[in-house]
């Protein structure tokens, strides 16, 4: 980890300001995605649209862009209780370097 890079309790930390008001007892998270997990996800998404008739690379390669973000992120995960519903779960990705909260990717 550089300098400039954050750790798990960090990007938790991150999350929970970003948001403002997180109830107490909520379970939080966080896994690191770095270069090689990144390429990993992105190969995922490249074959699971592939087998959903997505054949043109172009448009591949935009849509898992558009899903995947390029530069090392943690994923923080909070669990809410849900009431009657169960546990609610988010997740937010937050860059490594920048210390930001990164925009949800496209639908």
């Amino acid at each position: 980890m550089t300098e400039k890079e954050i750790d798990q309790k960090a990007a938790i930390m991150i999350v929970i300001e970003h948001l403002g008001d997180v109830p107490a007892g909520t379970k939080c998270s966080a896994v690191f995605f770095d270069r090689e997990r990144i390429r990993r996800e992105q190969e995922f998404h490249a074959q699971l649209y592939s087998e959903t008739g997505v054949h043109d690379p172009e448009v591949r390669r935009a849509m898992v862009a558009a899903n995947v973000a390029d530069e090392p992120y943690w994923l923080v995960s909070l669990k809410f209780s849900g009431g009657a519903s169960g546990e609610i779960t988010q997740l937010h990705r937050v860059d490594a370097r920048t210390r930001k909260v990164l925009p949800e990717p496209a639908s």
